[in-house]
């Protein structure tokens, strides 16, 4: 396997087990201040727990695509030495960098067209993104 694709696998991983965890928190203090803390053991509430895990995942996934095209169109960020480089006062940074994890090939691609100068280094992918 390709390193930027073990990259992405686990930056899937990490956002997916992160909005889980978070989810279940999140239905675990309704449970338990509604006084139905035995509720939490029902079907119906872990598959509620899953939905809203998956809704929270979509979410961060396109929060984090629109504030890497905020970061490109604002030229917050290049490609140098074959790595991304954030400028500092890039508001949302977390995101641009999950965004970059998550599609390594893609986002390369899209920083290239805004910067030609970087055009270069997108032909030959090499190490992490």
């Amino acid at each position: 396997m390709r390193a930027s694709t073990l990259v992405s696998l686990r930056a899937n991983l990490v956002l997916i087990a992160a909005c889980v965890a978070t989810s279940d928190a999140a239905w675990l203090a309704v449970c338990g201040c509604a006084g139905h803390a035995d509720a939490l053991e029902s079907t119906a509430v872990r598959a509620a727990t899953l939905a809203s895990a998956a809704a929270v995942v979509f979410l961060v996934r396109r929060i984090a695509a629109l504030a890497f095209d905020a970061a490109r169109a604002s030229r917050h960020i290049a490609w140098s030495a074959d790595r991304l480089v954030i400028a500092d006062p890039c508001p949302r940074d977390w995101l641009v960098q999950l965004h970059v994890e998550l599609h390594p090939a893609v986002s390369r691609e899209d920083v290239a067209q805004a910067c030609p100068r970087a055009a270069a280094s997108c032909r030959v992918p090499r190490g992490r993104a």
